[in-house]
């Protein structure tokens, strides 16, 4: 898997946001993706031939609002910035206040509104998608620049 990424044109992860941070899985991904082109010399920083952009894409429970309250807005930069110098110029994508199950009724889980839950699903998450594919598309034909 590492050397198909090392000789893509873009590389795109999706991890959702488990207990504040992302998954076990994309952890496992992410430390030898990274510890691949480590280098502990100060003249450059990665042993990457060429730079791969990213797309990072995290949804999560959580509504975007609460982020840096919650310390997620730290969280995924660094992930931006590790993937940034060591992979190639990362963009982050968050999709915020997904829907977690279909029928909230069957848990006794005050915090949420089932109805905006639906309804944010049924009308942002599609345009979260819309631009998950545009941003993929973006990120092979033109140099990305490490923004958010």
């Amino acid at each position: 898997v590492l050397d198909a990424i090392r000789n893509a044109d873009g590389l795109i992860i999706g991890s959702p946001n488990y207990l504040g941070d992302m998954t076990a899985g994309f952890r496992a991904l992410y430390e030898r993706l990274i510890f691949q082109s480590l280098t502990y010399k100060t003249e450059f920083r990665s042993y990457n031939e060429k730079q791969i952009p990213v797309l990072l894409i995290m949804p999560s429970n959580a509504s975007e609002d609460f982020y840096a309250q919650i310390g997620y807005d730290q969280m995924l930069q660094r992930y931006q910035n590790t993937l940034g110098t060591f992979v190639g110029p990362t963009k982050i994508l968050i999709s915020s206040d997904t829907l977690q199950v279909r029928d909230y009724s069957r848990y006794h889980w005050t915090m949420f509104n089932p109805e905006h839950k639906k309804q944010h699903h049924e009308t942002v998450f599609p345009e979260d998608k819309k631009k998950a594919l545009t941003m993929g598309a973006e990120m092979v034909s033109a140099p990305q620049e490490e923004s958010r």
